[in-house]
This record gives structure tokens, C-alpha cells and sequence, in this order.
């Protein structure tokens, strides 16, 4: 067995040699030749910290000390840099701080927070061009709604009482209503932020995307209204038929994927026994994609006047949009009350067929979230019957708004996922 001070040790020397390294290769992509250390120079900045924050009782302080010292040096280089006319960027001083810093994270933090913390370094050094084409592509006022929602998620989510008030108008609202002012707001947070997490995929990530990335990643947002434009779009284009069935198709994978979160964010375990089901519904999905695709014409640069398919969607990070699917949650958990206190556990499995016309979300989780009274069985259940919905409405929509011959594939491929689908669900539960 080693000692205990070996590994954090060669931890320190490992990370400090790649962040040099990184550097180096940096500066030499950019054609920088005047700069700042090697990678000797960052091995030895990372052992000053880690020896220096080793020296038993003052270690801390010795640290600090060194750090007051080494400052002088990085602005003496900096001043000069300057004094030269060149770039004025502050990179290599900010990494030499940083890979000074090595030494005490090792200590005291996981290891994997350590490698985390030097991949972020690298990813972030070199991804200069990527940063660059991201932050251009932001649209004005995203990022002040993103810090919006990020105020609203970490700062006014833990301030709402997890108990209802029992007094006034809002506890007579509340005794009606099966969930609580927390529980409302928490299903906002974590519903948005997966739709989030899609939108940025769709809009930012990739932004010239074909129409098959389109189907797989729309799926992330909405798959019911990525199938709506597909079908809109490529309706006039009898050449794509096959393509666009395809792209419909790739778009349930990612709906199971999405709903698979959604499930594991309040119920960890229903999760676990969603996934045998929906791994063989999306695996059953791509295949036949794939077949489409393999089956058809090889893909010819589109016509004068074909339109090019583009999903945009809102951002569902705005504040209309969480007020609006706060409004559908409450609007659906007190539907869903009454369905179950009227007709029981029939009324569920009916109301479980009838939301999949719509965006099954807001269903899916009053189930999850609600005090309905229900278990386990019954709240799966009602899921596997609410996505068997889904793909049976955006079959319909397909036939309404899309080419016939790509209502006709995905019908084709559908067929079998819905009917495995009630199946299970009657089964299985």
C-alpha cells in the first residue's frame, strides 16, 4: 500500500503537467511564442502549493503567503506583456493562479473534483472558437432570463413553504387542490429545465441541423410539436417522405429519454422500472428509422424552393412560459382528483389515454407529484398509457398535417410501439 501523501502527490504533478501542456499546445495553435512559463513552470507552481499548504500547523497560512508572492511575479509578466503591445488577455496569468490552487483541492476533495476541475481548464482553453460561434448565436435577453430562472430555482424555490397555509382564501384553494404551493413550483423547475437542456441542443448546439437531428433532438423539447412542423414542412415535398417519417421516429426515443428524467426527479425507483419498456420501445423506434433511412433514396441537395425544415421553439426558461405550464399542472393534478374520486382507478386509465392528444407533461407529473391517493402500479401504469397516447396523436397529426407516404411510414412503425405499449400496461401493472 502507498502512503497517504503519494497519491495526492502525483495527483498534483499529473494535473499541473496537463494544464501546462494544454497551455502550451494553446499558445502554439495561436501562434503566441513570447509567453508566459513551460510546462516545468506550471509543475513547479502546483508542488509550491502543495508543499507549501503540507507544512504541519501554518500549512494554511504558508499557502496564502505564497500566493502574496507569486501575485508580484504574474503581474511583473503581465505589465511587460502589456508594456509590449500585445494582446492584454489575462489566460496564462489565471491558469498559473489557478494550477497554483491545485495543491489544497487535492487534499481536501474528491479526486473526481479534481479531474473535473482540470478537464473544465482544458475544454475551456481550447473551445475558444466554439465559446465564440455560442455566445454570438445568443439571442438578446436569453441570457437575463436564464439568471432569471436561476434566481427564481435557487433563491425563491427554498423560501415556499412546503405546507400549504390552512388559513384565508389560499388554504381554502389549497384543501381543494391535491398538490402544494412547493410541489407546484417544484414541477416547474425541474419540467422547464429538462425542456431547457433540449432547447439549447436544438437552438444554439446545433443550429444547422438535418432533418434527422431534428426529429432526435426536438424530442428533448416537445416530440408532439416537432412532429407538427416536420409534418408542416415537408408536406409539400414527396421526396422526403421517407426522411421525415424517419425524423418522426428518431423523435420518441428522446420523448422516453425525457419523460425518463422527469420520472427520476420524484420517483428514483419508478424510473428504474421504466426503463426496460422504453429502452425496447426507442430501440424498436431507431431500427425502424434506420430501416427508413437505409431503404430510401440516397439524399440529394434539396430543390429550388424546397423549404428548409427549422424547429423554433419559445424559451422555456421565459416566466410566461413556467406561469403557463404552472397553470396547466395545477389546472391537470385537480382534473385528475376528480376523475379518480368519480370513476377510480377506470377513470385514470381513461384519462391517461385522453391528455396523450396533448403535451402529456403536466399529467405525468400531477401524477407523480399529487396527492392522489394512488400507488406506485397505478401512477406507472398511467404513464405507459399517456406516451402509448402520445404516439398514437402524433400519428393522427402526421395523417392531418403531413405527406400521405410519411403518415403511412410512421403509422407503419408506430403500430407496433403503441400495441406493445397497452400491452405492457395491462400486463405489467
Amino acid at each position: 500500500m502507498f502512503p497517504p501523501q503519494f497519491t495526492p502527490f502525483l495527483l498534483t504533478v499529473a494535473i499541473s503537467s496537463l494544464i501546462g501542456i494544454g497551455l502550451r499546445e494553446y499558445y502554439e495553435q495561436e501562434g503566441k511564442r513570447d509567453t508566459f512559463g513551460t510546462v516545468r513552470t506550471f509543475i513547479f507552481l502546483g508542488l509550491l502549493g502543495h508543499m507549501l499548504y503540507r507544512i504541519p500547523v501554518i500549512g494554511a497560512y504558508a499557502f496564502l503567503v505564497g500566493m502574496v508572492v507569486v501575485g508580484p511575479f504574474l503581474l511583473i509578466y503581465y505589465n511587460h506583456k502589456v508594456s509590449q503591445q500585445k494582446s492584454p488577455g489575462l489566460i496564462g496569468v489565471l491558469i498559473a493562479l489557478l494550477t497554483y490552487s491545485v495543491g489544497p483541492v487535492v487534499i481536501h476533495e474528491p479526486h473526481w473534483y479534481l479531474v473535473a476541475f482540470a478537464v473544465t481548464i482544458l475544454f475551456v482553453l481550447h473551445s475558444k472558437g466554439r465559446i465564440r460561434q455560442f455566445t454570438d448565436r445568443l439571442e438578446t435577453g436569453e441570457v437575463v432570463t436564464a439568471c432569471k430562472f436561476l434566481a427564481i430555482a435557487g433563491v425563491i424555490l427554498p423560501l415556499i413553504p412546503a405546507v400549504p397555509p390552512a388559513d384565508g382564501l389560499a388554504g381554502k384553494i389549497f384543501a381543494v387542490l391535491p398538490v402544494g404551493p412547493h410541489q407546484i413550483w417544484m414541477a416547474v423547475v425541474v419540467t422547464t429545465a429538462i425542456s431547457y437542456f433540449g432547447y439549447v441542443l436544438q437552438t444554439y448546439l446545433y443550429p444547422k441541423k438535418g432533418l434527422l437531428l431534428t426529429g432526435l433532438i426536438g424530442g428533448l423539447y416537445s416530440s408532439t410539436m416537432t412532429v407538427l412542423v416536420i409534418s408542416k414542412k415537408t408536406r409539400p415535398h414527396g421526396h422526403q417522405a421517407r426522411e421525415a417519417a424517419a425524423a418522426i421516429m428518431l423523435s420518441t426515443p428522446t420523448m422516453y429519454l425525457r419523460i425518463l428524467f422527469l420520472v427520476a426527479a420524484f420517483m428514483p425507483l419508478g424510473a428504474i422500472r421504466l426503463v426496460p419498456p422504453f429502452l425496447l420501445f426507442s430501440l424498436m423506434a431507431g431500427a425502424y428509422a434506420w430501416w427508413l433511412r437505409r431503404g430510401g433514396a440516397p439524399a440529394a441537395d434539396p430543390a429550388e424552393g424546397d423549404e428548409v425544415v427549422e424547429v423554433k421553439e419559445r424559451n422555456p426558461l421565459e416566466l410566461n412560459a413556467a406561469l403557463l405550464f404552472a397553470l396547466m399542472f395545477v389546472t391537470v393534478s385537480l382534473v385528475t382528483k376528480f376523475v379518480l374520486l368519480r370513476f377510480q382507478e377506470l377513470g385514470l386509465r381513461m384519462l391517461s389515454f385522453l391528455v396523450g392528444a396533448s403535451d402529456i407533461v403536466p399529467f405525468i407529473v400531477s401524477v407523480l407529484q399529487g396527492n392522489l391517493g394512488i400507488g406506485t402500479h397505478q401512477i406507472l401504469q398511467a404513464i405507459v398509457i399517456a406516451t402509448a397516447s402520445n404516439n398514437v396523436m402524433k400519428t393522427a397529426y402526421t395523417f392531418a398535417f403531413g405527406h400521405r407516404q410519411t403518415a403511412r411510414l410512421t403509422a407503419l412503425g408506430m403500430a407496433g410501439i403503441v400495441g406493445l405499449s397497452f400491452l405492457y400496461a395491462a400486463v405489467a401493472f
